[in-house]
């Protein structure tokens, strides 16, 4: 990393090597089960979130499917 640039260029291989010095990699298992998980398909994006009719209409999704947590959360993003 270019230490006092206002760019820096990383490389794959120079992040590995910082997230191993930090001891933040390998993941524990504990934490890697979010990462294993197979995508459902409904990933939601910030940039799916930019007007109140995009949140609005993801609110309702989430209403309609009845799933406690997942009306939770669409409530948290709407506030």
């Amino acid at each position: 990393m270019m230490r006092g640039s206002s760019v820096a260029e990383l490389n794959l291989d120079d992040v590995l090597a910082e997230a191993i010095a930090a001891g933040g990699y390998p993941l524990p298992p504990t934490q890697r089960e979010w990462v294993d998980a197979p995508a459902v398909g409904c990933e939601l994006l910030v940039e799916d979130l930019q007007s109140a009719e995009a949140i609005h209409a993801y609110l309702s999704h989430a209403e309609a499917t009845g799933d406690v947590a997942y009306i939770e959360h669409a409530r948290q993003i709407a506030a």
